[in-house]
């Protein structure tokens, strides 16, 4: 969790103290910047025709300003340690705005709690879907009305992919889970789906023996695979479950998270890089659909925003509350 220097917190959800809470415990322990961060929406343009003349930049700096307020309070709240925290209200689309604030802000984490209050269900409103899309750096959706404490952490990695890209966020994927499974002494699991594309045509083709041999082939590749990541740095570790099935990976991630009870996935969300757009994967589309635990979503190096940055987004003014 050492890591994490930026914080940025979401605070605009009905009930942000979770995240709050978790944010400030990770900047005490890191030394980190803390910055809490709301969105207004924009105010209809003919609402200043009926508030006894006040202009509508008026209206909207008041509505700003009383959120921030809000904000500090807060801030005060839930920081009892020597912290930096910054206070920021933005108007606008809240993905979009937030991921300019990490864009130019230079923010390494992004924490919020899920969207409604519902406890079942969805896990994530359009705020929480838009940026696992198009936040560049890990996002952290938190559902402490479900998993208040974090028991069972599971990280999903992709032992299938060849390329680089994917094989480094599978170790930042599991350096993570196990950074937050050490911090919060939950039990720690490992899940990974592997499949041979196209079988039963292969099979159709070329016969039961020499598929049944490539399968037995690229198991034996995924083990070995797998074995190297867990050497290094965790060979000291004993206490970390394996959950290793062939399939369809979305429905066989699903089952081990519901079957472990998990509290807590620690993914990847995008399928590719370099190209800038909604590049989130199949695999984390489904999976997001229907987890009913908080997730911390990573992208891989490379990744590109499709959020553009402005002059006026190069030049937002922040409240400095300095805690004591």
């Amino acid at each position: 969790m050492q890591r994490f220097k930026n914080i940025l917190v979401y605070a605009g959800t009905n009930d942000p103290e979770a995240a709050i809470q978790r944010a400030f415990e990770i900047a005490k322990e890191n030394k980190a910047v803390v910055t809490l961060m709301d969105v207004v929406k924009p105010l209809p343009g003919a609402i200043g025709l009926v508030a006894h003349g006040a202009s509508h930049e008026e209206l909207e700096h008041l509505m700003i300003e009383d959120r921030g307020h809000k904000l500090v309070e807060l801030a005060n709240q839930f920081c009892r340690e020597s912290l930096t925290v910054e206070i920021l209200v933005r108007c606008g689309d809240p993905a979009q705005e937030i991921t300019k604030r990490v864009l130019t802000g230079g923010h390494d984490l992004v924490i919020k709690t899920a969207d409604g209050l519902s406890t079942t269900g969805r896990l994530f409103g359009s705020i929480a879907r838009s940026l696992l899309r198009v936040c560049p750096c890990p996002v952290w959706i938190l559902k402490p009305l479900i998993h208040p404490e974090f028991k069972q952490v599971l990280a999903a990695i992709d032992l299938d992919a060849d390329d680089e890209t994917h094989l480094n966020l599978n170790n930042t994927i599991l350096e993570l889970a196990y950074a937050i499974a050490l911090r919060d002494r939950a039990k720690l699991h490992v899940v990974s789906v592997w499949d041979m594309w196209m079988e039963h045509a292969l099979r159709r083709r070329a016969g039961d023996a020499e598929v049944n041999a490539a399968l037995a082939k690229r198991e034996a590749k995924v083990r070995k695979r797998l074995d190297r990541l867990l050497h290094e740095p965790f060979a000291d570790a004993d206490d970390i479950q394996v959950h290793l099935h062939r399939g369809p990976a979305a429905p066989n991630i699903l089952a081990v998270a519901e079957d472990i009870e998990a509290d807590l996935v620690v993914m990847g969300t995008v399928c590719r890089t370099g190209v800038a757009g909604f590049l989130i994967g199949n695999t984390a589309e489904n999976l997001l659909c229907q987890l009913n635990s908080s997730v911390l979503a990573l992208k891989p190096e490379g990744f590109e925003s499709p959020i553009h940055i402005s002059e006026d987004d190069q030049s937002i003014d922040t409240l400095l509350l300095p805690m004591t």
